[in-house]
């Protein structure tokens, strides 16, 4: 039975002409044909893990028409800036439809395991055999079907980096020390990767939330909501607010009788509540704006949203740092699990071990390009294995702010940075390590890099025949001046000149790989 292989790792059978067709199915599957020698394919009966199907039930299920996922939404435009330029042909944010390949027995006959064969000339003529599928059919009976080696591609280059995924870095004001805020702290942890909301945390972590962040909703969005959502439970939100100031009121009166000495008063009810007292205490609520938050994010589970600007000392001080602490109060939650299903590497702490030099302290790192030279305070861009990411922060050859430390130091500022390099052949490049990534709101994929290490570079160079570790300079050996014996140092030149030629003395030291032990030839 041929198949064509899926990218997600399953595999689902393909079917050569209709997948409607009953006679191609019995044609096709041997196992059908010896299950049963009836003659007629409408009364065959298949059995398939203990459950008695039909023949077109079996081919349903077999059928990419119905193994296809749904495409997901048109990604959402985070950069509103007309002068922008944007390319049509340019990658997106993610990819909206399934990547699908199939072997070159079938694709030689146009068979990728949809209702009709597709054309020759343009799946057979690459060299990367993936297509996504945008229509499977159509009013004008064809198959609408476009190229899907660009997400792919990039997530096999993605996946050879070996990048772990991070939380993005949030607000927190809980007083960490500095140190533990140099860490990137995994998607995987335990403490992060959680969606029901857990009871007696002050902190709310959590990356998927029922209702949606208010942020980043349009104007329209927003007052849908409103009407849909939220004027419904009015009346819920009503009794939450009344049973909650019957606790207060009830802890008051406690806390009154304690402190004069006296017995317990009786408990107050909801329905004791006046309407006087109700309102009074909405009223209360209004002007408390960090309680009121609290209680309207909870009752309709609401992403955390940031620090509302002139009530930080009000929210630090109620014990109420939800917005404060979470990840993904600043930028809002990710659309997704925060890995995105693209590595689930939980850190970067791992040793390579070269052929022939051992165990390295750095990482091989990759040979980036400079897309954007820096613009203002906006850093350079660079393109690492299909992404692009900023420049790596700090005193290095891609930041302008210690020129004249890096020229006294004899180091070369990289070209490109400051201005666009139109002489050298393919752009300006330069190797980065790249340390961790994360995914934003709107489902792109950050990279964060930072600069290589100069021994790791010289070693990922010499890989690649651009460098050699071992060189075949010469260097003259230097002896010191020391005061001998003239008899003892007449006795040693006259043992040197009876056992050795004189022209030794100045033999030269040759540091090469040679005697390292590293050639073939010795």
């Amino acid at each position: 039975m041929r198949s064509s292989r899926v990218i997600t790792g399953r595999f689902r059978p393909s079917i050569n002409s209709s997948e409607f067709s009953l006679t191609t199915a019995i044609r096709y599957h041997e196992d059908i044909r010896k299950a049963s020698q009836l003659s007629s394919p409408i009364g065959l009966r298949v059995e398939m893990g203990g459950r008695t199907v039909s023949p077109g039930a079996a081919l349903l299920r077999s059928s990419r028409l119905f193994s296809l996922p749904k495409p997901l939404p048109e990604p959402q435009s985070t950069n509103l800036h007309i002068g922008d330029h944007k390319s049509p042909t340019m990658t997106r944010q993610y990819p909206q439809y399934q990547s699908i390949t199939s072997p070159l027995s079938s694709r030689e006959k146009g068979d990728w395991g949809f209702k009709r064969p597709f054309p020759l000339k343009s799946t057979l003529t690459t060299s990367t055999p993936l297509i996504r599928v945008k229509q499977v059919d159509s009013i004008e009976s064809i198959t609408d079907f476009a190229s899907a080696a660009d997400h792919t591609l990039s997530l096999e280059k993605f996946q050879e980096l070996r990048i772990p995924l991070s939380i993005p870095k949030g607000n927190d004001r809980s007083g960490t020390s500095v140190r533990t805020t140099m860490w990137q702290k995994s998607v995987f942890e335990e403490d992060m990767d959680f969606t029901d909301h857990r009871k007696g945390r002050t902190d709310d972590k959590r990356w998927k939330f029922q209702g949606p962040w208010l942020a980043r909703m349009t104007e329209g969005q927003f007052i849908g909501y409103l009407e849909k959502d939220v004027r419904p439970k009015r009346a819920q939100f009503r009794k939450l607010l009344k049973e909650r100031l019957t606790e207060s009121l009830n802890s008051n009166q406690a806390k009154t009788a304690m402190e004069k000495g006296l017995a317990a008063p009786p408990k107050i009810k909801s329905s004791d509540i006046t309407e006087d007292q109700f309102t009074d205490y909405v009223r209360s609520l209004r002007s408390d704006r960090a309680t009121l938050y609290s209680l309207v994010s909870k009752f309709l589970d609401l992403a955390p949203l940031g620090q509302p600007v002139g009530i930080i000392q009000t929210f630090l001080s109620g014990g109420d740092k939800a917005a404060g602490e979470s990840p993904y109060g600043k930028n809002g939650p990710p659309p997704c699990h925060p890995s995105a299903g693209i590595s689930y590497l939980r850190t970067n702490s791992y040793m390579e071990n070269h052929p022939v030099y051992g165990p390295q302290g750095e990482r091989t790192p990759t040979l980036s390009r400079v897309l954007y030279p820096r613009n203002g305070p906006h850093p350079a861009k660079l393109g690492v294995g299909g992404f692009v990411a900023d420049t790596p922060p700090g005193d290095n050859e891609f930041n302008l702010r210690n020129f004249r430390l890096k020229v006294s130091a004899n180091k070369k500022m990289l070209t490109g940075i400051s201005h666009l390099d139109t002489t050298t052949f393919g752009g300006a490049k330069a190797y980065v390590t790249p340390e961790t990534a994360t995914v934003d709101p709107s489902g792109k994929v950050v990279v964060h890099l930072k600069e290589a290490d100069s021994e790791a570079q010289l070693v990922a160079k010499e890989g690649k025949g651009r460098g050699k570790v071992y060189t075949e300079a010469k260097r003259t050996t230097k002896q010191g001046k020391t005061e001998a014996d003239p008899w003892r140092t007449g006795r040693v030149a006259d043992e040197l000149l009876d056992n050795e030629d004189t022209s030794a003395q100045g033999e030269d030291v040759v540091g090469s790989s040679k005697n390292y032990g590293l050639d073939d030839k010795q």
